[in-house]
């Protein structure tokens, strides 16, 4: 079953979207407010506990993700909170 955002807590990504036409200096001081932008909003996704169905493609020590089925981190077919702890998923 796929996961919705009625039932489950689902991080939105951000990306950028094409800006108007705009002096040069402008569109550059813009771009690089969103490009930070981005990036701040995509680390605060990473780090916020999320229902996920797949484990992430890159984890990092200290993530958090609230695993559903099919996704298996501890191999006994529970659901719940797990962190990576730098080499493998344990439960919380």
């Amino acid at each position: 079953m796929a996961l919705n955002d009625k039932t489950n807590l689902l991080v939105q990504d951000y990306s950028r979207q094409q800006y108007p036409q705009l002096e040069e200096g402008i569109q550059r001081y813009i771009q690089e407010e969103l490009r930070r932008i981005q990036t701040a909003v995509g680390s605060l996704a990473n780090a916020a506990i999320q229902v996920t169905e797949n484990p992430p493609d890159n984890p990092v020590k200290g993530m958090v993700r609230f695993n559903v089925s099919p996704w298996d981190p501890l191999g006994d077919g529970s659901e719940g909170l797990v962190v990576y702890n730098g080499t493998a998923w344990v439960a919380v």
